[in-house]
């Protein structure tokens, strides 16, 4: 008897924490990175980084995701080289749709480049839900922020404002007047974006995000998770918690996501879908091709069992998501702290030893600065917390935040604060 052939896939931009798991799939590994891309996700970490990433697999290359010439170069030498049988890029979605589309032209593709550029491009999915009649929003949009500004005058403002192609909800804001959309455009300005926009209508209800996977274009919804969103006008998001309480509500926001999969051709792998609960019923706001951030994959596995990182590889084996083996809650929750230069920094190890703390991120040492959160990169910290109930998973939640900003002092105006 024969053993049966192993699959080569090569990956584009793999986490460290997904090696283990495609090898536990039957895989056999290449990896695709570039040096800058790292740095800007790990900092001063990235160079170890990418040696451990080189360190598990059989195959890696280096390239430029911001070179389109030499980055397709590098994809075709690599696949070529590896003997690829899948080619898949399973990191942040700016540099997914060039891979995907040599994966497809190549004939090793996942997803077809129209898929993934159907769900990572913010108005190729409006359009998309336009014409097929799913998730009615109210929007327009302009090849740049300029072009866009008299689009104002078709809404009633507050109106949310996007760029279509930056990921992680970047520049995304409510616009209240021409003012603040002249901010908007000049912070776009700021970080090199000149590509097409957004305006949409103003949505109100409470958030919620769709994790999903899809299986041979069999979508299966692995759970729902509710959101807590920061202020106006920015909305970065303070918290999660894992799954929402489930209801016909959460039925319909899955069956809406499963629709759009659906509608857009998606086949196999994961899906990070975004999900306001209006008045009118669920809209969709967004969709990547690819799972959430925010540590959400952790909260599903503490919650339901399931580890989603897994069943990426088992998806693209054709085998379906494991069952759910747990019934818990799971939460993650952002510390918001005192504007000011960071005084002291108490013990946290005995917070991170609690029983019901997986993890605790405290980015901040004596000596630096606190800043406004204005996006994710910006948030204080973290804890990721678990328990048998709801009630006792917001308990522990309170109660790390309390410790937490205890331990901490912040000189504030040349005055020193507990957190």
């Amino acid at each position: 008897m024969t053993n049966p052939r192993v699959t080569n896939l090569l990956m584009v931009m793999p986490y460290q924490a997904y090696l283990a798991k495609a090898k536990a799939e039957g895989f056999r590994l290449g990896a695709v990175w570039d040096s800058r891309a790292a740095y800007r996700i790990f900092g001063g970490l990235a160079d170890r980084y990418l040696e451990t990433v080189e360190a598990q697999v059989d195959g890696f290359w280096l390239t430029d995701f911001d070179d389109p010439v030499a980055y397709e170069r590098a994809l075709r030498e690599a696949a070529e080289e590896f003997g690829a049988d899948l080619l898949y890029h399973v990191g942040q979605e700016e540099s997914m749709g060039l891979a995907t589309r040599v994966a497809e032209e190549l004939g090793i593709g996942v997803n077809s480049a129209e898929a993934t550029h159907l769900l990572n491009d913010k108005l190729a999915l409006r359009h998309l839900l336009a014409e097929r009649g799913l998730s009615p929003v109210r929007y327009a949009d302009a090849a740049d922020w300029r072009a866009a500004a008299d689009l104002l005058d078709g809404f009633d403002l507050p109106v949310v404002a996007k760029p279509t192609r930056l990921s992680g909800s970047r520049g995304v804001e409510l616009i209240g007047d021409r003012a603040a959309f002249a901010a908007w455009g000049a912070g776009l300005d700021a970080v090199g974006y000149t590509g097409p926009v957004l305006v949409e209508e103003y949505l109100t209800g409470p958030e919620f995000s769709v994790e999903t996977i899809s299986v041979d274009g069999a979508h299966h919804v692995i759970g729902v998770t509710a959101k807590r969103l920061g202020p106006p006008p920015l909305f970065v998001e303070a918290g999660h918690r894992h799954p929402a309480p489930p209801s016909a509500d959460t039925d319909a926001i899955g069956a809406l996501v499963v629709a759009m999969l659906a509608a857009a051709g998606y086949r196999s792998g994961p899906a990070h879908t975004e999900v306001k609960l209006t008045p009118a019923g669920p809209r969709l706001i967004e969709s990547q091709a690819r799972l959430g951030g925010d540590r959400i994959p952790r909260l599903v596995e503490l919650a339901t069992g399931i580890d989603i990182e897994r069943a990426v590889f088992a998806a693209l084996a054709g085998r379906a998501p494991a069952a759910r083996t747990r019934d818990h809650e799971a939460r993650i929750h952002y510390f918001a702290l005192p504007l000011g230069v960071v005084r002291s920094v108490g013990d946290l190890s005995a917070i991170r030893a609690l029983p019901f703390v997986d993890e605790l991120s405290f980015p901040f040492s004596p000596g630096d600065t606190v800043p406004e959160t204005v996006d994710w990169r910006s948030r204080h910290g973290y804890a990721v917390v678990s328990a048998e109930t709801a009630e006792l998973a917001a308990r522990y939640v309170s109660e790390v935040d309390a410790k937490v900003l205890a331990a901490v002092e912040i000189d504030v105006g040349g005055v020193g604060v507990a957190a």
